[in-house]
């Protein structure tokens, strides 16, 4: 197998369906060029033919454009064969004996044949209108590895990129079309270029290859161009422009794909708890979630305000205890509802049940709940547990399962499963440090009814700031992540929105507190945009392998 990949993504402009020949003529011009350089895999947008807005309104013949389609994968192959590259490329496939139209990515192989087709599993808005759903999520085998495709949302999901992964493939193509809204087409983007695919390639430890087009269809789909390549550790390699029609390439190390560590912390592949996972497998409306969402109760408290904490962990006991009950009512006195404190060292073992009762008293009579990460001791094992306490109760703990390389030879994993705790502020999940980088845990929580994840975190390289956002946007829910300041731990907290934005967030390296409030009725509300909701579309039946042992 080679160890260097040379790719070329082509970014092409969006053309109307009434332009597609021009447009035919456009793609294959652009492959002769980017052939130039000689690259070894060329990928192209979605639906870069015809188009992607082909509404009834336009196209009165759903067929009529199917021999050009033929005419142009004809073409494609030649160019394949000729160039000894293989090409991926988005079509609208049309299936006469269905009657049915698929969003279709294919790839060509040097031979110039069809090695794989995969259709878009998680359709968007109104393409759901005119396109039909795929269920299959196929991986092809190549001189450079195995290869995997999905197409534009689709990398909004967890589970499709990740069964992609489970399936051996270190190289993904994103076969896309971003949309967009600006005021200056020079300055567009996209969440999925932001930070959902940058964390699709961390999560998996995979290169991510996107393709986009620039330009606007029908007057009303605007693309935001900014064609990348994404590493394995979640950053991006190169970007083209929002508004250019350009050609983009990078060599690819295929050797960055193979070890699937992250910071020698977790390996997102031998680290995974496929016995935890049930759920994201099982019928949709058997799942707590489906009935939440259509309960018309809703929580007692509706917007409860929520402080993520940063601090230092003195190493003097009675400090330690002055400095959680300053913070404590410093922000009751600003009327926070809930408070999380980040995750901890290996501090004050023995004087777990000490720092639970002086909570219980600080909170008793008083309108808050407080998420505290200790060591818990409990008959001879040692474990990492968040308690949460509210008004001087117990109210629940969870104890980290997903422990960390440095973790395993001093904790136990475990045992209380990823319980979802009903709370007077909401129903609260749990996920502790480098467990919040495997996508199932905030999945299962979602799955489960949690409204807010809490995340105790002490990252020392801001991974927490895009695996927050993408947990928010990708399970449309609240996740409050208070990342340490001790040792390594860079602060940098956040909580974020259903949508994936950043509500409040904390300086580096500072000891701080900062507070949002969270409107919980829109964690209960799954619908991305119309017709694309983000449980409801789902599809477990297709996800099985995410409970195999790899």
């Amino acid at each position: 197998m080679i160890n260097k990949l040379k790719v070329a993504c082509l970014q092409v402009s969006a053309r109307e369906y009434s332009d597609r020949y021009d447009n035919k003529e456009n793609i294959l011009r652009m492959i002769d060029k980017a052939a130039d350089t000689h690259p070894q895999l060329m990928v192209l947008p979605e639906c870069v033919y015809p188009a992607y807005y082909i509404s009834p309104l336009i196209v009165k013949n759903p067929f009529e454009f199917q021999q050009s389609t033929i005419e142009l994968i004809t073409e494609v192959k030649v160019r394949a064969k000729l160039y000894k590259c293989y090409i991926a490329f988005g079509i609208v496939e049309t299936d006469i004996v269905k009657n049915i139209l698929y969003n279709s990515a294919l790839l060509i192989n040097p031979e110039g044949k069809e090695v794989s087709r995969f259709r878009k599993s998680f359709l968007w808005h109104f393409d759901s209108h005119w396109f039909c759903e795929g269920d299959q999520y196929p991986v092809s085998e190549t001189e450079f590895g195995k290869v995997g495709i999905f197409i534009c949302a689709d990398g909004r999901l967890p589970e499709i990129v990740r069964c992609l992964s489970l399936q051996g493939a270190d190289i993904l193509i994103d076969l896309t079309n971003w949309v967009t809204s600006g005021l200056e087409k020079e300055n567009l983007t996209n969440p999925q270029v932001e930070y959902m695919i940058p964390t699709r390639a961390l999560e998996n430890r995979v290169w991510i290859i996107a393709a986009n087009k620039i330009g606007m269809e029908a007057k009303t789909v605007l693309y935001c161009g900014k064609s990348a390549i994404f590493t394995p550790d979640g950053k991006v390699a190169k970007i083209a422009s929002s508004c250019q029609e350009e050609i983009l390439f990078y060599e690819i190390s295929l050797e960055k794909a193979i070890n699937k560590s992250i910071d020698n912390q977790i390996n997102i592949i031998d680290d995974r708890i496929p016995e935890l996972y049930s759920e994201l497998v099982q019928p949709t409306d058997s799942l707590p979630i489906y009935s939440m969402m259509g309960k018309k109760s809703n929580p007692k408290n509706l917007n409860p305000v929520t402080a993520v904490v940063q601090m230092e962990f003195e190493d003097k006991f009675k400090k330690y205890l002055q400095k959680i009950e300053f913070f404590i009512n410093n922000l009751l006195e600003q009327e926070v509802n809930i408070i999380v404190f980040p995750e901890c060292d290996f501090v004050f073992p023995e004087n777990g049940e000490e720092i639970i009762d002086k909570l219980k008293q600080i909170t008793k009579g008083r309108k808050v709940l407080c998420a505290i990460t200790l060591i818990e001791k409990s008959n001879g094992s040692y474990y990492k547990t968040t308690f949460l306490i509210e008004s001087g109760k117990l109210r629940g703990k969870y104890r980290k399962t997903h422990l960390e390389r440095e973790e395993k030879n001093l904790f136990t994993s475990g045992n209380l499963g990823l319980p979802v705790f009903k709370t007077s502020y909401g129903y609260i999940g749990v996920m502790i440090g480098y467990e919040g980088i495997f996508p199932e845990i905030a999945r299962i929580l979602t799955l489960k009814g949690a409204d807010i994840i809490i995340w105790p975190s002490k990252f020392s390289n801001d991974r927490q700031i895009n695996i927050c956002r993408s947990r928010g946007a990708e399970n449309k829910i609240f996740i409050a992540c208070s990342n340490s300041i001790c040792h390594q731990g860079i602060g940098h907290s956040l909580i974020v929105s259903p949508s994936g934005q950043i509500l409040t967030s904390c300086l580096g390296k500072t000891e701080q507190a900062s507070l949002s409030s969270l409107e919980l009725l829109l964690s209960r509300n799954k619908e991305i945009v119309p017709h694309t909701n983000t449980i409801l579309n789902r599809k477990p039946k297709t996800y099985k392998i995410l409970l195999n042992n790899i």
